[in-house]
């Protein structure tokens, strides 16, 4: 093995070392109370190293971000690849979003706030891997309703590219609800996954022929 190649591979282990004692700091404070010192001493390296590696804290929480992302992009891929219906593959996806977010909550919880206004992705190498892969999500999850409606099990009526969008804000807004809805639904007795299998009976005859 080249001198190269090792100095390659312990760079990439502290980078990647940089953003688990990163992921730490994130999910214990969330983005706003983070200091790039405090992930310093997470790291137990130098600032100067820090910003070696790391332009500025939002391109260390893309990074983040990009670790659960990848994830959860790999249960969309199979869903799709699942040889069942079309409706069935959308309902396997909302449900793999909802698994998500059960196993990994932390990254789900920045997954939710990476989209919001508060970030304007760059050219920043792992921003631009997240929009694609988020990208690579939205259409996997067009083409099971283009499969649907293909195969008669969605109604022919719909445009695919907005039930995708109507769809994905719906379950991110089911799963991300703000703290007096919780209380709601609690005072009632409705669990978490009951307000999900209701979302599904919802969606049963907006979407089906």
């Amino acid at each position: 093995m080249s001198a190269t190649s090792r100095r390659e591979r312990e760079k990439q282990k502290r980078r990647n070392d940089i953003i688990k004692a990163a992921e730490k700091v994130f999910f214990a404070k969330g983005y706003d109370r983070v200091t790039m010192d405090e992930i310093a001493q997470e790291a137990e390296v130098n600032k100067a190293l820090l910003y070696y590696y790391f332009k500025n804290k939002e391109g260390l929480f893309f990074a983040v971000n990009l670790y659960g992302v990848r994830i959860l992009h790999n249960m969309y891929i199979k869903c799709s690849n699942l040889n069942i219906n079309g409706y069935d593959k959308v309902k396997a996806m909302i449900q793999a979003l909802y698994g998500f977010s059960k196993e990994h909550p932390d990254y789900f919880r920045i997954y939710c706030y990476t989209g919001t206004e508060r970030f304007q992705l760059s050219d920043n190498e792992d921003a631009v891997e997240l929009v694609d892969l988020r990208t690579g999500m939205w259409r996997l999850m067009v083409e099971a309703i283009i499969t649907g409606i293909r195969d008669g099990t969605i109604r022919k009526d719909l445009d695919p590219v907005e039930i995708s969008i109507y769809l994905n804000t719906l379950a991110i807004n089911a799963l991300n609800l703000e703290f007096t809805s919780q209380m709601v639904l609690e005072a009632r007795k409705i669990s978490r996954d009951k307000f999900l299998e209701d979302l599904s009976l919802f969606l049963e005859p907006a979407l089906r022929p």
